[in-house]
């Protein structure tokens, strides 16, 4: 069975099988039963004027730790947006500050991906497992710790959620914990800036794939 939250001209279609707020433990569930997010007027508000909204954590922010989710509604069916997800050549075109997203090795669903992120103050270099589950459209990611690393953990999940009038209510969740080193080298102005950049990023598939861009993938 599924639920549903309130409605934004229709509803959105949320399996039960999705979201809790068990990142405050600095993990992430990607199955499981679990309750469904109920969005808030002013959330239903920001996604039908096709706006990116975004639930950080109480915790984010303290001593590198930083979590939330992020959520889009985008004018493309699923198959569509999962075909950009598992393109890791897009990553550099398609979210910003990312400078290299390389398949280092594959084996069956789960795909070791290096990444990089640059910025002029701090640039971090991370390898994490993607595994794709396609059916159920999720692509989850974790940290590969016995490989370099600049960040000490890192986890989460995209999910994508058809809806009946072929859009599409993406779901990005994500924890991940920085060495208190970068957190001081970036200051408080960039950390916030940061962390903001990264939940809202369901904003930067939605405006790929419905540009010019997301053709390559329909």
């Amino acid at each position: 069975m599924s639920l549903y939250t309130k409605s934004i001209g229709h509803k959105f279609r949320i399996p039960r099988a999705l979201f809790t707020p068990l990142l405050l433990l600095g993990l992430v569930l990607v199955s499981g039963i679990v309750a469904a997010i109920e969005f808030s007027d002013t959330d239903l508000a920001e996604l039908k004027a096709g706006n990116t909204i975004h639930h950080e954590l109480p915790t984010s922010g303290t001593k590198g730790f930083y979590g939330g989710s992020g959520w889009a509604v985008v004018d493309a069916p699923a198959d569509v947006i999962w075909k950009l997800l598992v393109d890791w050549d897009a990553y550099t075109h398609v979210f910003p500050n990312t400078t290299e997203a390389v398949e280092l090795s594959r084996k069956g669903a789960k795909s070791l991906v290096r990444f990089k992120l640059g910025h002029p103050l701090v640039s971090l270099t991370y390898h994490v497992e993607m595994e794709r589950k396609t059916e159920k459209k999720i692509l989850s990611f974790r940290l590969v710790k016995d490989m370099p690393n600049d960040v000490n953990s890192i986890r989460g999940y995209w999910r994508l959620f058809p809806q009946k009038d072929g859009r599409t209510l993406i779901a990005y969740v994500v924890a991940v914990k920085v060495p208190m080193g970068l957190v001081n080298l970036a200051g408080p102005d960039l950390e916030r800036k940061s962390i903001l950049a990264l939940l809202r990023i369901p904003g930067d598939i939605k405006l790929w794939v419905e540009g010019p861009n997301g053709k390559k993938y329909r």
